[in-house]
């Protein structure tokens, strides 16, 4: 008989595998006979009866309240669903809340497989199986140890940070979906996997003031997601910081010229230990000196902005590269006219399209649309690397 759980707003429906519970126990690290195995009778591979891994929250979330509605009802009907954005918009953070808030609804659990370390393709079906705990002795390929698990399980998984296995994500995607008709993939990378089943969400900035009362105007401020999280995290560098009339303004300009991009609000309220919000919206010209200040306890792309920003270009091939670097020289949007101009020297015109095609799903370029055509720009944290680059 099969079981409905309701998560988000959303119904998920188990198949209603029925588990055999043994009474050995899990070598060493099971006591008294507290934990057991449980056997799923198709398969035969033994597990914890804990179900998922999902991290505990470090840190606060802020806002995403649009983004976790829209993705909790693109995941209610579709199987594989993949948050594309900029480096640091936020796309773990969303998909781990994602995850957090449908757990019941899977009865196997949600099971995070962070990529960010792994470079090596063949390695990517072992490292899955070790995070979702399969212990099997065998030389059989890790990929079918995986499908002959997953066959009549009811999970989520989420793969984390896939843009530099893309390929290899791809392909482990669609043969577990093929393989597990209870399974569904929440992933996370700066590009789309490029899968025939899959749904994308671009994930935005989070939002920033459009406009606010000046001093004595009277009327609350009501700040941004961008703002809150600022504060947030400046709280956490300095105990005594509190959002004021006096900083309100420098708080505002900071994330403004920060776009709104979570990981770099972040690394600019660390900055508070040592300089005020106005020194920091000072000094935010050479923001890739300036933002360095990032927690040593994440893969170092994230400690800092530049590194950030070198790993999304370490990504590009040559001729996308190069295309960044020249379209950087657009203060604002631009047309594929523009590009091709700027490309004209040894870039045909029927391939600028292409690396216009490539930069979007790599989200180095926003496509926007005006008057029925499309128009490009860059981020200015991309736009200003660009040319950092065009000038090497």
């Amino acid at each position: 008989m099969s079981n409905t759980a309701t998560a988000g707003g959303q119904k998920f429906s188990s198949g209603g595998r029925h588990d055999i519970v043994l009474s050995c126990a899990w070598p060493s690290r099971l006591r008294n006979g507290q934990l057991v195995k449980t056997m799923s009778r198709a398969t035969g591979y033994a597990t914890k009866t804990r179900a998922g891994n999902l991290p505990v929250d470090a840190t606060s979330f802020v806002g995403r309240r649009s983004e976790l509605a829209e993705v909790r009802r693109i995941l209610s009907t579709a199987r594989l669903v993949t948050l594309t954005g900029v480096g640091g918009v936020g796309k773990t953070r969303l998909a781990l809340r994602v995850a957090a808030g449908l757990q019941r609804a899977f009865p196997d659990g949600a099971w995070l497989v962070d990529l960010t370390l792994l470079s090596d393709p063949r390695l990517l079906a072992q490292t899955v199986a070790e995070a979702l705990e399969i212990r099997e002795q065998s030389r059989r390929d890790p990929m079918d140890i995986l499908a002959d698990y997953l066959s009549d399980r009811h999970m989520l998984l989420i793969l984390d940070n896939c843009e530099q296995l893309s390929q290899a994500s791809a392909m482990l995607a669609d043969r577990l979906l093929r393989a597990a008709p209870g399974l569904r993939i929440l992933a996370t990378s700066r590009q789309r996997l490029n899968v025939a089943t899959e749904h994308t969400v671009a994930v935005p900035p989070l939002s920033l003031p459009k406009e606010f009362p000046r001093a004595g105007a009277g009327g609350a401020f009501a700040p941004s997601e961008a703002v809150l999280l600022f504060t947030e995290r400046a709280t956490a560098a300095r105990y005594d910081f509190v959002l004021s009339e006096d900083n309100k303004d420098a708080v505002v300009g900071i994330c403004q010229r920060l776009e709104g991009i979570p990981l770099a609000i972040e690394l600019a309220a660390a900055r508070l230990r040592s300089l005020s919000p106005e020194q920091i919206l000072e000094r935010l010209d050479d923001r890739y000196r300036l933002l360095t200040a990032g927690p040593k306890n994440v893969a170092p792309r994230h400690q800092t902005l530049r590194a950030l920003i070198d790993w999304s270009y370490d990504l590009c091939t040559p001729a996308e590269q190069r295309f960044w670097a020249r379209s950087a020289i657009f203060a604002g949007s631009f047309d594929l006219a523009a590009t091709e101009a700027v490309c004209a020297d040894d870039t045909q015109p029927e391939d600028v399209i292409d690396l216009v095609t490539e930069l979007i799903d790599k989200s180095i370029l926003v496509r926007e649309e005006h008057a029925g055509q499309a128009r490009y720009r860059q981020l200015d944290l991309i736009r200003q690397y660009g040319r950092h680059r065009l000038t090497d």
